[in-house]
């Protein structure tokens, strides 16, 4: 058995991401953070491939333009550099955070953090998420609205420069790679958020009720209640707790003291639920 910081890497398996296991409903929110992580993490990487692709080839203009000019012609196109440059930093951002946060829930389901790491974590993910909203908001504004331009030479060499490198366009909305980029940018800032919400609750609820998943039925069905009563009520230790039956005289003894008949045929003790049903109290 091979650990890392105390994860156990035999737990790492294929069968992991299987849908079946993935989308296990057992434990909290599981199956919707699996989704909305995954969402996130894929629209903002296509999001950030459509921005380094558009940040590489404006950048590829302007060489060639300054070239040819004989470095007397100096494009102007700063805003769509930042903006691509945003959007590729907080990206990757929601990648790591929400990525690290998928596989931890992927093979090690039921570890439980320290606070300092769930606190960490929430942090990141506002901040992240306030980053995103930056990076979206100003994409949209700057393809949307901003356009190169070329200064230095006479106008009629500057048309000719423009023509003879036309590709990508000078104004930003008419290239569809940007289109692309901006409405890829607009789903991976809403599903961001998203995963931010989902991770709150799930902290919240792991904080208060363990990690532990929701016990089965005997038809099958999900019990959300958790299995964490009955634990309690079968722990002779709890105060106002009712311990476990006796078999061999037929009777359990509550906290205050009372007996309760329970009758071997009669079967009084649930052990599914545990707790003593309702018609075999005296």
């Amino acid at each position: 058995m091979v650990r890392i910081w105390g994860f156990d890497l035999s737990e790492m398996h294929w069968g992991a991401f299987g849908s079946k296991k993935m989308l296990d409903s057992r434990w909290y929110l599981r199956k919707e953070r699996i989704i909305i992580y995954k969402i996130a993490m894929l629209t903002g990487l296509a999001a950030e491939c459509c921005a380094t692709y558009s940040l590489a080839k404006y950048n590829s203009q302007e060489a060639n333009v300054e070239r040819v000019s004989g470095n007397v012609a100096e494009v102007h196109n700063n805003d769509i550099y930042a903006a691509s440059c945003i959007t590729i930093l907080f990206c990757v951002l929601v990648a790591t955070l929400f990525g690290a946060d998928f596989f931890f829930l992927l093979f090690w389901p039921r570890r439980r953090y320290p606070r300092w790491y769930n606190r960490s974590k929430k942090g990141l993910a506002v901040m992240i998420s306030i980053g995103m909203a930056a990076a979206t908001i100003m994409s949209t504004v700057v393809v949307g609205f901003h356009e190169a331009y070329v200064v230095g030479p006479s106008p009629a060499e500057i048309d000719r420069l423009i023509e003879l490198y036309s590709r990508p366009p000078m104004v930003y909305r008419r290239w569809p790679t940007n289109i692309a980029w901006v409405v890829l940018l607009w789903i991976a800032f809403f599903s961001t958020v998203a995963s931010t919400v989902v991770m709150f609750l799930a902290v919240a609820h792991d904080t208060t009720h363990g990690t532990a998943p929701y016990p089965r039925g005997p038809d099958g069905a999900i019990n959300e209640k958790g299995d964490n009563q009955a634990t309690h009520v079968l722990n002779p230790g709890l105060a106002g707790g009712i311990q476990a039956p006796e078999a061999a005289h037929g009777k359990a003894r509550t906290s205050l003291g009372s007996s309760v008949e329970t009758g071997s045929a009669r079967g009084g003790w649930n052990s599914t639920t545990g707790r003593f049903n309702e018609r075999d109290l005296v």
